[in-house]
């Protein structure tokens, strides 16, 4: 149990380490988890603000377009009347062939459309400025589109088309622009506690609320495209407080730690506990067998002097007397199996008469097996001898053919062979009964395991024989092995020669 303590320790250990990274993971993966949302949230916003603006500009473009289809030229009142009805066109001018249309230079003008002029003055000289920006090839001339200029105080955004040989352009109302912007961000914010800002290089020209961004963190910001290409979206927010996470999943941690670490002390508790008390009972089992021993000894070495006491004549004190002394030595081998199980005893190598011994077990079990109306056959090679341990050779050999007269008397025969095989020595107890099922001889090894059929019905024996049996093979560095037979089971014992 003691020698157990530090394994249970350093598992309980790697398991508390484990559990703690786990969790600590687990509450990394939640901190990345809300800023991961916090970071979609605000990209969502900046994509869908600038949408919006372009979707205006876009819906503008389509409006002009149309109304590029019904201007002629030559109604200047139209055109005035025009600039002065729509709030999206603050001016309007016609050109051809590098030539002004509308307003007409040589007429008089008014100090606006003077200074209108001028500014449309490059363009005119140079109509292809308009289209500058758009990639195209030789065969295809852009038809429309936008253009802007920062020659002013306010951009010159200019929406153009092409119409017959004529070019119609309009100069778009920054002021109402800047209005359409504002009311679409509104519409199209998805969280109105967010604070979105739009710039042109760096100037504001909406923020959806009244905020010291410097207390704020940039979450994402967005360049829109062409005309608007020194437009930047930005949105701006606290982010969320991760530091509740990390308090509360480490409590909650703790606790997991502590909880589990109360259940590994009770169930080591328990452990001790219960290790203590069959401790306690092994020994008292142990010492039991051993007082009982020395008593059963006697008892057996007394009948044995009887016997030799006896006259040929007394054939029923005989038989008493052999009756007691199989049942001595039978009871004395149940307590040397007790005692092996309860704690290994120690070898005594030496240099064992294989012959010999095999004689002497099989004389002290051919009474108990005859009594069963069974023989047994002894076939053993002369002068072979192993350095081993003469009294494991015996408890092992005497634990198959007591399982054999146990369980296997109505084959009537045993046979006791010893062979040399390459290197080892192999020494097999094969009966002629019942057999074992094939689904079994692995389980049979097994400390207590019995098993169930008619035959062991009614049949003592605590199931302890054959565990004990391998645990000495093991120690003589040997090994058991069962065989199927037809009829019965043969067990083996393999031990090296050496």
């Amino acid at each position: 149990m003691l020698r157990r303590k530090p394994i249970y320790l350093v598992i309980t250990l790697m398991f508390f380490i484990l559990l703690a990274y786990l969790g600590v993971r687990t509450l990394e993966h939640e901190v990345l988890l809300r800023q991961y949302q916090t970071q979609t949230l605000a990209k969502s916003q900046t994509a869908s603000v600038a949408t919006g603006i372009e979707n205006i500009l876009q819906q503008k473009a389509s409006r002009l377009h149309a109304i590029g289809d019904f201007i002629d030229p030559a109604d200047v009142a139209t055109l005035s009347t025009l600039k002065e009805n729509d709030s999206d066109i603050a001016d309007v001018f016609i050109l051809r062939k590098n030539h002004l249309l509308y307003p007409d230079e040589h007429q008089s003008l008014s100090n606006e459309d003077k200074e209108w002029v001028r500014l449309l003055t490059p363009l005119v000289n140079d109509p292809s400025q308009l289209a500058s920006h758009m990639a195209h090839s030789e065969q295809e001339t852009p038809q429309a589109g936008w253009f802007i200029s920062f020659e002013t105080q306010e951009p010159l955004l200019i929406y153009w088309r092409q119409k017959d040989e004529a070019i119609i352009g309009f100069r778009l109302s920054w002021v109402q622009l800047m209005m359409d912007m504002a009311n679409g961000i509104q519409v199209n914010l998805e969280d109105p506690q967010q604070i979105v800002r739009v710039t042109e290089n760096g100037r504001q020209l909406y923020q959806n609320a009244q905020a010291d961004l410097r207390q704020l963190t940039l979450l994402d910001s967005r360049t829109l495209e062409y005309p608007l290409t020194t437009w930047q979206v930005s949105a701006y927010g606290v982010n969320a407080p991760l530091w509740h996470i990390w308090l509360w999943g480490g409590a909650l941690i703790v606790l997991l730690l502590a909880a589990v670490a109360l259940l590994g002390f009770s169930l080591w508790r328990e452990y001790t506990r219960a290790a203590r008390q069959a401790r306690q009972q092994v020994d008292f089992v142990s010492q039991v067998s051993h007082e009982l021993k020395t008593p059963l000894t006697n008892i057996t070495l007394y009948a044995e002097l009887l016997r030799e006491g006896l006259d040929d004549e007394q054939t029923h004190e005989r038989r008493y007397v052999d009756v007691i002394t199989q049942e001595g030595q039978r009871l004395s081998r149940l307590i040397q199996n007790i005692l092996t199980f309860t704690r290994a005893p120690k070898l005594h190598l030496q240099a064992v008469d294989i012959p010999h011994l095999m004689a002497v077990i099989t004389q002290i079990f051919t009474p108990a097996l005859q009594a069963k109306g069974m023989t047994i056959q002894l076939s053993c090679p002369e002068n072979l001898t192993l350095h081993s341990d003469r009294d494991v050779i015996t408890q092992i050999v005497s634990n198959f053919l007591s399982n054999a007269e146990k369980y296997a008397s109505q084959g009537q025969r045993v046979d006791l062979t010893v062979e040399r095989v390459a290197t080892n020595v192999e020494i097999a107890v094969r009966d002629y009964g019942p057999g074992i099922a094939e689904n079994e001889m692995s389980l049979i090894f097994r400390p207590f395991y019995r098993v169930k059929s008619s035959i062991t019905e009614g049949v003592s024996g605590t199931g302890i024989g054959l565990t004990i049996a391998c645990q000495l093979a093991q120690r003589l560095h040997g090994k058991i092995q069962v065989t199927a037979q037809e009829p019965g089971v043969c067990f083996t014992l393999t031990l090296p020669q050496g």
